[in-house]
């Protein structure tokens, strides 16, 4: 509204101006011989000049671009995709034939920090989390609703204090002010010294409390899910962030009753999956996903692919800060080869999550609205002061857990594709990371090898005669290479 504001002021006030100078033109060209200038026109000239100045403020005005919010900027960029790129999948998704969702996560930190790039690996993860807790609750929820409204008024309830409990707490003043009198005066002193106080540090006078009167409604709702997450796949992440530095990324995820059968063949064929003739053809994975390590760093996550043959196989991605900026050649050596074990387990889980995983969603929310006068009684110097206090306040709560667990026991045929070092294109920051890749000729093969046998080679047939035996006795015996002083 404000730009919309801006930019109506802009052109009302170019509008005058271009007003103002095509009259004092009409009236130039129709003038005669010229004249001197008459103050009219002294004034008119000052007022064009003021109004330029006023369209220059203008138009820097709405020049000023607008801040970015990350979060908008990838709800914008997913609906974009969706009526591009991605048309076909959101379409199948509103006739109910697939599943979709995007979930959104936040890089905790700004680009400065050392370990900001793993701080990014793990919004993409909260990001994919909240994604599936979608489907999670999309195969099934169990939910528990509760509200209370409750009126109470008993202004009979205000608080008093007791003879005897004003008596003990003028004694138990008097002890405290005995035993701390010469500390307190010497600290008071002190404190003095410095510019503080000393009053600012008295004890709050003792205080009850009760309920007089409560007008309130309250509502509490839990929801619980769980469900299989086998063969929901990550199709798409986007990334944004503002001149800040402050990023997010969201995520797009897809499941289907054909993913899942896939996901079911493949993990019974023990590597015997036939190509697709229709996907065969162009460059191989490597070249395909090799050519720009660059592009890497924007990869999260595990998807199905075929290879230059048709086969189908699975790509996992994974990656992770180096989180060192020094000189120290060693350290950061070492330091690397941290991040690729953790790219590496990186891309294991993805497999894990994708075959045999299993999730939960737990959400409890709450809500109250209140109106509430409390009665309170203080003791002060020289007496009881009671008074009442009224505050109308919206009370909230919520409590959201998501949780996934993948497991494998047995997954042969998995092999690094390839490793990478990028440094992140706006900021610096090294990544590095790895792709592993399933396939199932590579499946057939390490069942091969993991069971092969090494096979009895025959024995070549006797040609010679064998004297027989006869038995008579005999003796042998070793070379005498060592004498006795060797020993």
């Amino acid at each position: 509204m404000k730009k919309l504001c801006k930019r109506a002021a802009l052109a009302l006030t170019i509008s005058s101006l271009m007003t103002g100078v095509h009259a004092q033109e009409t009236a130039t060209r129709s003038a005669a011989p010229p004249q001197p200038a008459a103050p009219e026109t002294v004034a008119q000239a000052e007022a064009v000049a003021v109004d330029e100045v006023a369209v220059d403020e203008a138009v820097a005005d709405a020049a000023e671009p607008a801040p970015v919010d990350p979060g908008m900027k990838l709800m914008a960029m997913i609906a974009e995709w969706k009526q591009g790129a991605g048309a076909g999948l959101a379409e199948r998704a509103d006739s109910g034939d697939i599943f979709m969702a995007e979930g959104i996560g936040y890089v905790k930190v700004t680009p400065e920090a050392a370990d900001w790039a793993d701080h990014r690996l793990m919004a993409y993860k909260e990001a994919l989390m909240n994604a599936q807790a979608q489907f999670i609750e999309f195969e099934g929820i169990n939910t528990r609703a509760e509200t209370v409204s409750k009126l109470f008024e008993d202004r009979s309830q205000m608080p008093h204090f007791s003879p005897a409990e004003l008596q003990s707490s003028n004694k138990l003043e008097e002890v405290l002010n005995k035993a701390v009198a010469l500390a307190g005066g010497k600290l008071d002193e002190q404190l003095g010294e410095l510019g503080i106080d000393p009053t600012e540090f008295d004890s709050a006078p003792p205080e009850k409390r009760a309920r007089l009167f409560e007008n309130s409604i309250s509502e509490q709702i839990s929801t619980r899910a769980r469900a299989s997450l086998t063969g929901l796949m990550p199709v798409k992440t986007f990334e944004a962030n503002d001149a800040q530095g402050r990023h997010a990324i969201a995520v797009i995820v897809v499941a289907s009753d054909k993913m899942r059968q896939f996901v079911y063949d493949m993990k019974q064929s023990k590597g015997e999956l036939a190509p697709n003739p229709n996907k065969a053809g162009g460059p191989s994975l490597r070249e395909r996903i090799g050519a720009n390590p660059n592009a890497l760093i924007h990869e999260f996550g595990i998807r199905r692919m075929f290879d230059e043959n048709g086969f189908p196989v699975l790509v996992s991605f994974g990656q992770a800060a180096t989180g060192y900026n020094g000189s120290d050649a060693n350290r950061q050596m070492n330091a690397r080869q941290s991040a690729f074990l953790y790219a590496k387990a990186d891309a294991y889980a993805n497999f894990a999550y994708l075959l045999n995983s299993v999730g939960n969603a737990e959400s409890t929310t709450s809500r109250k609205s209140v109106d509430l006068t409390d009665g309170v009684a203080r003791v002060e110097k020289g007496g009881v002061l009671e008074s009442q206090e009224r505050r109308i306040e919206m009370v909230k709560a919520i409590n959201n857990e998501i949780s996934a667990r993948g497991s494998l026991s047995d997954l042969p045929g998995t092999r690094q594709l390839l490793r990478w070092t990028a440094k992140h294109p706006q900021y610096g920051n090294e990544i590095n990371g790895v792709v592993y890749v399933w396939h199932p000729v590579a499946e057939r093969n390490a069942r091969d090898m993991r069971d092969f046998q090494p096979k009895q080679r025959p024995r070549p047939a006797q040609t010679e005669e064998r004297k027989a035996h006869t038995g008579s006795a005999g003796s042998s015996q070793s070379l005498d290479l060592m004498s006795a002083d060797d020993f």
